[in-house]
């Protein structure tokens, strides 16, 4: 546990493990301001979610803070591309990517995904 987030690990594999992200810095505070509902339980319920723009860039800051995350964030990452690209914000994606050195990388994707639907 950090300021930054708490890694919560059941003994149990199956039961897997929960990350969660304690927003007090202004990129993070204004992802909680992007949010949207989306309905739940057909519609009797509904959670707050991130835009894909902002999910990538908390994948990108696990990869920063473990490297040994690249291979399943990468896989993440290239799926929310593949599926929102044609109408992602590049410009806050390039600006994660650009927080933590990986600009280059964020070019690259964004010549791969840019118009995908």
């Amino acid at each position: 546990m950090t300021e930054n987030v708490s890694h919560y690990r059941h003994p149990e594999i199956a039961w897997g493990f929960l990350d969660i992200l304690h927003a007090f810095r202004k990129f993070s505070l204004a992802m909680l301001e992007r949010t949207h509902p989306l309905p739940i339980f057909g519609g009797t319920q509904q959670i707050n979610v991130l835009e894909p723009e902002d999910i990538i860039g908390l994948k990108v800051q696990a990869v920063a803070n473990d490297p040994l995350r690249r291979a399943q964030e990468s896989i993440d990452i290239e799926a929310l591309m593949a599926r929102y690209g044609a109408s992602m914000d590049w410009e806050r994606i390039r600006e994660y990517y650009d927080l933590f050195d990986f600009g280059a990388e964020a070019q690259q994707l964004q010549e791969r995904f840019r118009h995908a639907q």
